[in-house]
């Protein structure tokens, strides 16, 4: 079982690869234009498609998604998710059902900018994903599923962002946690907050259960590693009447 793991960096989103008993588990794909990226990125780091054996998706959103297809075209990868991810994941786009809004003005304005003059990369939609039998689907926390296929770490529900949000904590404190916080736009006051989130108090219980459970050091999705310390600074920072709605 390895410590270690491989970062992926892509056009906004960070992949990563934890070496499992059969090849690799790769934690999220980027957007679907980041493809051919990511490719690169594998022969940089002498690996293969095949070497892939497990997909988990940390949510259903667009740049998290957006190659799945793309690698189950050209693999015999199992995909791990949350059971409320596989509708979503149905539906092609990145769901705003369930109310919450954008972290602050700042960032609403962006969006706003972005949605006019970027459409592509702000249009929040992804290529369906239709999950297989053999998918693999948890209810909340889960102690076994990375075990059995040889990771020293095991799977934390991590709602808040979303409602299928989970995270990859490892033995030795990391902990791989999708959305569930950030350190990217930090100059745009998002204070380790990723900058749409659906149920502000749900995610602050996130953080509080990723706090309980002894991770040390956090690896986003969005951002460069950072401490734990900086969720218990930014803790309760935002209030759930603060949220903008931008649906």
């Amino acid at each position: 079982m390895a410590d270690d793991h491989i970062t992926i960096n892509l056009s906004q989103t960070n992949c990563y690869l934890l070496e499992s008993d059969d090849g690799y588990l790769l934690i999220d794909t980027g957007y679907e234009k980041d493809y051919n990226t990511f490719l690169k990125e594998l022969k940089k780091k002498n690996l293969e498609l095949s070497q892939i054996n497990h997909l988990l998706l940390t949510h259903h959103h667009d740049d998290h998604v957006g190659f799945v297809n793309k690698l189950l075209n050209k693999t015999d990868l199992k995909i791990i998710a949350h059971q409320q991810a596989k509708e979503l994941l149905k539906k092609g786009e990145n769901d705003h059902t369930r109310g919450g809004g954008i972290i602050n003005r700042r960032v609403y304005f962006i969006f706003k900018f972005g949605k006019l003059f970027i459409p592509d990369l702000f249009g929040l939609t992804f290529p369906p994903v239709h999950l297989r039998d053999k998918d693999i689907l948890i209810e909340g926390d889960d102690k076994n599923v990375l075990k059995s296929i040889g990771i020293d770490g095991k799977i934390l529900y991590t709602p808040g962002h979303t409602i299928d949000s989970i995270s990859v904590l490892m033995d030795d404190d990391r902990i791989f946690c999708g959305d569930a916080a950030m350190s990217f736009g930090l100059w745009l006051g998002t204070k380790y907050h990723t900058i749409f989130i659906t149920d502000l108090i749900q995610y602050y219980k996130s953080w509080k259960k990723i706090m309980k459970h002894g991770a040390k050091k956090l690896y986003p999705s969005h951002g460069k590693p950072f401490t734990i310390d900086k969720l218990k600074k930014n803790l309760g920072e935002y209030e759930p009447d603060s949220l903008i709605e931008f649906f």
